[in-house]
């Protein structure tokens, strides 16, 4: 009876022409994006354009600067990662518990979700400040020298970390908490019952049955973390010294500051190729096949 009921829904066709136009869009764009980085393009240049294979590609390899971006694109998305995944489980943990003004909290921390990035970029901005931001502040009641937050290449990088801890940690807890919620008790139950203590059934049983939901967060927080632009954009603008300039953004540098459009389709193209194997490296380690069988 499914089947039939399936035939015979009329809904199905509404979705048909949309899949297949988006289908064709997303190939048509694809393939000229990818004619585009094949040439030397260049909006100083216009209408000069001129097929020269993979050049762009062997140029990204020789350039310092994109493997310089390359690498911080790394750092930036392992660190924010693994801390956004461990502190979300952290705090999912700690709510799980039964405590004064829980959902008052539970609401108060979806509050920087629901917080547009170039908002987030500007409050952290401020509050970093090295004469008048917050940070300095509460560093200096405890007796410790003001630190130069978006001013140091040392620093810099780890200060956009921070906003981004910030803003995407709630969403960890929300879909880390809907997991939670909808596991069975069960399992816990019976091994509280055989006298395992609360961190062994933690450990033992209740992060095994989390390991999909946390895989699941983990690739989605991963996706948004390599093509982050926004805070680069309003906290450092790729500064100091490129110390927190990233693949994205060096791309679009090189296409809206250096007119290289050639060039920065070519570092898209290849971002685009890096996430692809990051991702399918991330989901073979996280769902192993002898696992799932």
């Amino acid at each position: 009876m499914s089947t039939v009921a399936t035939a015979s829904d009329p809904t199905r066709h509404f979705f048909q022409p949309v899949i297949v136009c988006l289908t064709v869009a997303s190939v048509a764009l694809t393939l000229f994006v990818i004619w585009i980085s094949l040439h030397d393009l260049s909006l100083m240049r216009a209408g000069r354009e001129k097929f020269v294979g993979l050049d762009n590609y062997i140029r990204f390899l020789g350039d310092p600067r994109a493997m310089a971006a390359l690498w911080r694109t790394v750092l930036f998305t392992t660190l924010a990662t693994v801390i956004e995944i461990a502190l979300g489980l952290a705090v999912v943990l700690f709510l799980d518990r039964n405590f004064a003004m829980k959902r008052l909290v539970r609401t108060l921390l979806l509050v920087p979700i629901i917080m547009t990035p170039v908002v987030v970029g500007l409050t952290w901005r401020f509050l970093f400040d090295s004469a008048t931001g917050m940070a300095n502040y509460l560093l200096s009641l405890v007796g410790i020298a003001q630190v130069d937050w978006l001013g140091s290449p040392r620093i810099a990088l780890f200060a956009v970390l921070i906003a981004d801890i910030w803003q995407w940690t709630p969403f960890v807890i929300l879909l880390v908490m809907a997991a939670l919620e909808s596991a069975p008790t069960d399992p816990l139950n019976a091994a509280r019952v055989d006298g395992a203590r609360e961190w062994q059934v933690t450990w033992y049983v209740l992060l095994p049955m989390l390991r999909r939901a946390l895989a699941i967060v983990a690739l989605i927080r991963a996706i948004d973390s390599i093509k982050a632009f926004d805070l680069f954009y309003i906290m450092t603008r790729g500064g100091p010294a490129l110390s927190t300039e990233t693949l994205n953004y060096y791309g679009y540098i090189v296409a809206f500051t250096n007119f290289d459009i050639s060039y920065s389709l070519a570092i898209a193209i290849i971002l685009t190729i890096f996430t692809n194997v990051a991702l399918l490296t991330m989901y073979s380690v996280l769902f192993p096949k002898t696992g799932d069988r």
